[in-house]
């Protein structure tokens, strides 16, 4: 199984977020760097079993607002279609 660390502290917008996940997670060039995209990635780009942890997610919550509650909303929805696909945050 692949496990994938996203650290709430390494971004402090939805743009440098889209920057370091598709790093993280070798997604193609044409990643479009919105949340479409990083659906399309997660449920069709990436190699299973694979698992993500966001720590520091209450870092992200207090600079994103509500693009990280859509961003890991849109991890949830991945991980409850896609049978080797787990999310979760701490």
């Amino acid at each position: 199984m692949t496990n994938i660390i996203i650290d709430g502290k390494d971004f402090k917008n939805e743009q440098e977020f889209h920057k370091l996940i598709k790093i993280k997670m070798d997604f193609p060039d044409y990643y479009g760097e919105n949340l479409d995209a990083l659906w399309d990635c997660l449920t069709s780009e990436i190699e299973q079993p694979i698992s993500i942890t966001w720590v520091n997610f209450k870092d992200s919550l207090e600079l994103l607002g509500d693009d990280a509650v859509n961003i890991a909303s849109t991890f949830e929805d991945a991980s409850s279609e896609l049978p080797n696909f787990e999310f979760s945050k701490l």
